[in-house]
């Protein structure tokens, strides 16, 4: 999507799930959207992503206590609430 190049199934990509429902944010459309990692690492907005990303699913822990939370490089882990 940063791109616009088709994502390929050996790509390494950076994936998240729907986290953002106002379509007037801005950075709604890369909401619940693939993108290559290498694009990602380039992306002028990625730090602001990364934080909103997080910052919501914070307010979103699993019933075991986890949450998704993604690193600077786009990948997610889970970590403890």
């Amino acid at each position: 999507m940063l791109c616009h190049e088709v994502l390929a199934k050996d790509d390494d990509i950076v994936a998240t799930s729907h986290f953002i429902a106002d379509r007037n944010d801005p950075l709604w459309q890369y909401s619940d959207a693939g993108f290559h990692r290498r694009c990602f690492l380039g992306w002028e907005r990625r730090e602001e992503f990364v934080g909103r990303f997080n910052d919501v699913m914070a307010l979103h822990p699993f019933g075991n206590g986890k949450r998704h939370q993604m690193r600077s490089d786009g990948s997610i882990t889970e970590a403890q609430s």
